[in-house]
């Protein structure tokens, strides 16, 4: 028999996912006059003229319809996620250098042509979700040239590990290893990027079992167990030089909670007892870490701290909450503490009072101390808020109950 809180959680998930994410989205950002989907939409579901078209956001949405597909089995469905692979493969991706152009102007123009390796990561990720949902593999093919690409181009084989960014042409510059969330030039390495190449990768994974594609992911969740966890203090640490040497002491709640749950899919997916030993008892520590110092009494969860000037941003983040509920769900399956279903339970019932618009539909960007929408963050979707974070929180729900 199902735990009831494992019950309310799935049922909650099926009906924010079904009458309220994917409606929104195939309801208001479908570019009809130009092709693909919006770039920038307002509260109330309008487009905004002219609004760019960022690679994050579009490489997202063929993964979030792809998913959507391969779980829900719905016509529907498929017909968005090739919309959007469509979209994807005519306009993001470099015909003459390989990878994807990071930003386009409304009509598909690329107005930003860097290889920022996060944009790459989720371009990986979109196209072998879009294999595993429909087969396609062209697609898994075309996942492969651009990890080729990175491998060539960002992988720092004397430290293993994926520099930031890179020109159009994949070469280095030293000049462009700032991240989108730090501007310190001496950060040639991040937590962000690597979290989100490996979960690019596992998903390659998926499709394309080979011992080559199962070492480079044991060699990649090694480097996010060893260097990036910090086993001291039990949390990612953020920002480092080519050496892996830390350059910030920043504690990000939400990506450490995503990357407890991340890190356990990697080691699943590969299936091998020393890795699975090794991750889990960190993820749980990961996990506890995140329950004892971050989570506020109406059951969300703060965004960042830095222990060495103490301050403490409270905002509440979308995408921090969605990652909190699926984290907590699955460190209560690892373990069994109830405290960790419990936590994700009210982080869900925090999200449905506070952050789901519950007059326009989808959820506010961040919120204040008082579940307040903070100035300038009513945009439903632009290039960073999209369907990934808080689809995929439903789609682990769902999934998981499932399977159980």
């Amino acid at each position: 028999m199902k735990d009831p809180k494992f019950t309310q959680l799935y049922e909650m998930a099926k009906k924010e996912l079904l009458e309220d994410i994917l409606p929104f989205w195939m309801e208001h950002d479908v570019d009809e006059e130009n092709g693909g989907f919006y770039g920038v939409v307002d509260r109330q579901g309008n487009p905004v003229a002219g609004g760019p078209k960022c690679l994050v956001l579009n490489a997202r949405l063929v993964w979030t319809f792809a998913s959507a597909y391969r779980i829900l089995k719905e016509e529907k469905y498929l017909a968005l996620a090739k919309r959007a692979y469509d979209y994807f493969c005519e306009y993001f991706l470099d015909k003459q250098y390989g990878g994807a152009y990071f930003m386009l102007d409304a009509k598909g123009n690329s107005i930003d042509d860097t290889k920022f390796v996060y944009g790459q990561a989720f371009s990986i990720y979109a196209l072998s979700e879009y294999c595993r949902a429909t087969g396609d593999i062209e697609a898994r093919d075309k996942a492969v040239a651009i990890m080729e690409l990175l491998e060539k181009h960002a992988y720092d084989p004397q430290h293993p590990g994926y520099v930031e960014k890179l020109t159009r042409e994949w070469v280095y510059d030293r000049a462009l290893q700032v991240s989108n969330i730090n501007p310190d030039a001496a950060s040639t390495k991040t937590m962000n990027t690597h979290l989100h190449l490996i979960e690019a990768y596992t998903c390659l994974l998926r499709v394309l079992p080979t011992e080559a594609q199962k070492a480079k992911v044991r060699e990649h969740l090694n480097i996010m167990l060893d260097k990036v966890y910090d086993g001291d203090i039990h949390h990612y640490k953020m920002f480092f030089r080519d050496d892996w040497t830390p350059t910030a002491t920043d504690i990000s709640y939400g990506h450490d909670i995503e990357g407890t749950w991340l890190m356990m899919e990697t080691a699943e997916v590969l299936g091998e007892k020393d890795m699975l030993e090794k991750a889990e008892p960190r993820c749980l520590d990961m996990a506890a870490a995140c329950l004892e110092q971050a989570i506020l009494p109406d059951g969300s969860m703060i965004y960042e701290y830095d222990p060495a000037t103490r301050h403490i941003n409270t905002n509440r983040s979308w995408w921090v909450q969605a990652e909190t509920v699926v984290g907590f769900l699955n460190a209560w399956q690892l373990s069994g503490q109830q405290r960790f279903l419990d936590a994700s339970l009210e982080c869900f019932k925090y999200i449905d009072t506070f952050l789901v618009d519950h007059e326009y539909g989808e959820w506010f960007t961040m919120l204040g101390n008082s579940g307040e929408v903070l100035p300038g963050q009513h945009a439903k979707i632009d290039g960073w808020k999209c369907p990934y974070h808080n689809a995929r929180m439903c789609f682990e729900i769902i999934e998981r109950y499932e399977r159980a």
